[in-house]
Formats: C-alpha cells, sequence, structure tokens
C-alpha cells in the first residue's frame, strides 16, 4: 500500500521514470488528468485547471478566492488518491502535501541544464533557444507553485527521500533503484495512516465549501473518523449555519460534532 511522490525537472526523464515504476509495480499514475477529473467534480474546467495547476500564480490570482479554493482542492484530491495506496503522483506539490505521511516515497528527478537542453530538443524538435526557453519557463512555475501554495523551496532536499540525477543514470537503473526502495518494510502503511488520509481529504473540501460563506474570514475545521468539528469562536450565528449546511452536503461527512 506504499506511495510513491515523483517531482521533477523538464527534460530529467522523470515523467518517464513515473510511466515505467507505475507499469513495473502495477502502481496506479496520478498526473494533471486524474487531478483535474476530482477538480471538476467541484466546479473547475479545464481552463481552471491549466491557470492553476503547477503554475507560479500572479499577484491578483493569488490574492483571489479562487485560488485559495484551488488551495484546498488540490490538497483534498492528493490525500483522496493517496488513500488508495499503490500510486505513483507526479508533482502536484505531493512532496509537500503527503510529507509527513508514513508508507511514502518521495523522489526528486533531474539533470544537468545542457543534458536536459539536448534532451528536449531531441524529444520536440527544437531548435536550442526554444528548449532554453521552455525549460525556464517550466522551472520557474514549477519552483513559484511550490512557494505560493505550501510556502516551500521546490529544490529543498530536505523535501525527498531519494534524488535521481539522470545525467548517466539510465531509466532502467532508476526505476530498478526505485523498486529495490520501495519494496522494504520501512515504506509499508497501516489502515489508521488510509482512514487518516481519508479525514485529510474531507477536511479541505470542507474548508473549500466554507471559502465561499460571506462573512467567515478563513475556514477553521478538523474532520475526525468521518465527523467534522466547526471552530467557531466569534463566528456569527448565520455564518455558522452557513459554514454547517455547506459542509453537510459533503460526501463522506458523517454528521458535524460539536467541540
Amino acid at each position: 500500500m506504499a506511495i510513491i511522490t515523483i517531482s521533477r525537472q523538464i527534460g530529467s526523464l522523470g515523467d518517464e521514470i513515473a510511466r515505467e515504476i507505475a507499469d513495473k509495480l502495477g502502481y496506479e499514475r496520478v498526473e494533471k488528468a486524474q487531478i483535474g477529473a476530482v477538480l471538476a467534480e467541484h466546479g473547475f474546467s479545464s481552463a481552471d485547471l491549466d491557470k492553476y495547476d503547477e503554475k507560479n500564480p500572479s499577484l491578483l490570482q493569488h490574492l483571489s478566492i479562487r485560488k485559495k479554493i484551488f488551495d484546498h482542492l488540490i490538497r483534498a484530491a492528493v490525500y483522496e488518491f493517496a488513500a488508495r495506496g499503490n500510486l505513483v503522483i507526479v508533482g502536484r506539490g505531493a512532496q509537500v502535501i503527503l510529507k509527513d505521511i508514513p508508507g511514502t516515497l518521495h523522489l526528486r528527478v533531474i539533470a544537468p541544464y545542457a543534458t536536459r537542453v539536448k534532451r528536449l530538443m531531441e524529444q520536440k524538435e527544437n531548435d536550442e533557444n526554444i528548449a532554453q526557453a521552455d525549460i525556464r519557463k517550466s522551472d520557474r512555475n514549477s519552483s513559484g507553485y511550490i512557494h505560493a501554495y505550501f510556502n516551500a523551496d521546490w529544490a529543498d532536499s530536505e523535501l525527498y527521500d531519494l534524488v535521481l540525477n539522470t545525467r548517466n543514470l539510465t531509466l532502467n537503473n532508476c526505476v530498478e533503484m526505485i523498486k529495490c526502495t520501495i519494496c522494504s518494510a520501512e515504506f509499508s502503511r497501516s489502515l489508521q495512516v488510509t482512514e487518516k488520509l481519508f479525514d485529510l481529504a474531507l477536511t479541505e473540501k470542507a474548508k473549500a465549501v466554507m471559502r465561499e460563506v460571506d462573512g467567515l474570514e478563513k475556514p477553521e475545521l478538523v474532520v475526525q473518523n468521518r465527523i467534522a468539528y466547526l471552530t467557531d469562536q466569534g463566528m456569527a450565528l448565520e455564518v455558522k449555519e452557513a459554514c454547517e449546511k455547506a459542509i453537510s452536503n459533503i460526501k463522506g461527512i458523517k454528521e458535524i460534532g460539536q467541540q
């Protein structure tokens, strides 16, 4: 029931490694399309996803309610997928979202700049200038996304258990190393962790719907054993009732408890 997160530089073979290791292990692979399908259930279109997903938000986007809702929903989607176990999550900030979740292997795939340029030129049949521009844009978006949504450094080695530099490593080399690592006892997972992930997903979904309640500055609640506990200190009665109504419509929440 292990989880693998893969953070990758464009041109590093990260996407290829994700596909290969998922196939070899029989794991589900979660990328933009799968995350997008979950967000679509909450009213986010493909255009919305293109605007926010793995992008460095503008100042206006950073301050918008839509961005804050996306922040909650991307976390909810990652937690929800992770609860299934046996999957590879590519990007999406999963290395930060699942940082403290047992049974998770966090990988970073990198390569020297010149190697990445050469690979992009070969893969896309572009000239060197276009390849360099693509790399700069991708790195800027990935770094900005991790900082804006998770207040973390994309390149921080403490976020990762294993960093693979594919300058000389082949795709097969990388896959074999990952297979040896993920099969160790340290990456097994308990039922308690699965239940915790479901509760975390529900917590973020509840916070997302609360963001749309008029008069509420910041959503504060926790979900335990599928029961939502709302922090209502200083909250007006009509705001509390609106929050409870919004939360009660979330599939998976059994009831709203009292603290």
